[in-house]
């Protein structure tokens, strides 16, 4: 299959776009910056496009042939004007093209801010309700394509992942952009006391197991879902500071402060029912821990 990719020098989007490419796809990857991953320009079934998502002439002209389109960039905005101007509608003059270019499938990436306030279960059938900027950008974009689905034949899914985490896929490629990791190891590595929120954590999913999920929804035939990127497993970054003191060999006091207060879960069991995925993610924060460990000390 011939997908345009967006945001595939990115750290979600390496990882999308090695998983296309061992699954067998070729793809046309837009990328405002190609010296990031340089690695993918390489490969022989990429065709790297320089641009961004404003570019509306070079999209149009980069759409020849493609078969589906997968959206992991994001435009930032400083406020609600510009968020609107540089995420939402530019994803939807996206969607507009591919249905005019007969893309068959459309993949949008948002987020878990999209629900806004966080319950003690929560599932993809629950309303949005965001409450910052960026959670109402991704709301908004994920209406906007379930429109454009109902009215063209192009078969459109969302993906929602929540805090992604792992080492760079390939040399020269980023890892997340959050630094908790990276802060928490260095502590350990200095020896410095570590204080975290009591309780405070998620369902950290490994870039890794995002992938798959994304090679799934796309081979699929299913239109107009909404899947939470997450692994199953709730883990306190209580639990991920004791372990990297652990393997650093750290002297670190670990403190939790506040109160304690019961864990917000999101039901994966989607995911399971239809692509057979459930994901766990200990394993993959210990690799984690230990590629950081290593790095130079900031």
């Amino acid at each position: 299959m011939k997908i345009f990719l967006t945001g595939g020098s990115g750290f979600i989007g390496s990882y999308v776009a090695e998983a296309l490419l061992a699954d067998g796809h070729e793809l046309v990857a837009l990328a405002r910056n190609p010296q990031k991953h340089p690695a993918l320009s390489e490969h022989p079934r990429v065709r790297r496009v320089t641009g961004t998502l404003a570019d509306s002439e070079l999209i149009r002209s980069s759409l020849e042939g493609v078969e589906a389109c997968v959206h992991v960039a994001l435009g930032w905005g400083d406020d609600a004007s510009d968020m609107l101007k540089n995420d939402t509608l530019a994803s939807v003059s996206l969607m507009e093209e591919c249905a005019r270019a007969g893309v068959g499938k459309f993949i949008y990436t948002s987020s878990t801010a999209a629900l806004g306030a966080f319950s003690q279960h929560m599932d993809e059938a629950d309303p949005t309700r965001p409450t910052d900027y960026y959670g109402a950008t991704k709301a908004a974009s994920e209406a906007y394509l379930f429109a454009v689905a109902a009215r063209t034949q192009m078969r459109c899914n969302v993906i929602r992942p929540g805090y992604t985490f792992g080492n760079p896929v390939a040399p020269l490629a980023t890892t997340q952009p959050d630094r908790r990791f990276h802060r928490i190891v260095e502590l350990a590595r200095r020896g410095e006391d570590i204080v975290v929120a009591a309780g405070d954590g998620t369902q950290f999913v490994w870039a890794g197991d995002l992938a798959r999920l994304y090679s799934a929804v796309l081979a699929s035939e299913r239109s107009r879902e909404v899947y939470y990127g997450l692994a199953v497993p709730f883990v306190e970054w209580h639990s991920i500071a004791e372990l990297a003191c652990e393997l650093t060999g750290s002297k670190s006091r670990v403190r939790a402060d506040g109160v304690r207060r019961a864990p917000c879960l999101f039901d994966m069991s989607k995911i399971r029912r239809h692509f057979g995925l459930e994901f766990e993610s200990q394993a993959r924060i210990r690799e984690h821990l230990e590629y950081l460990a290593e790095l130079p000390l900031g």
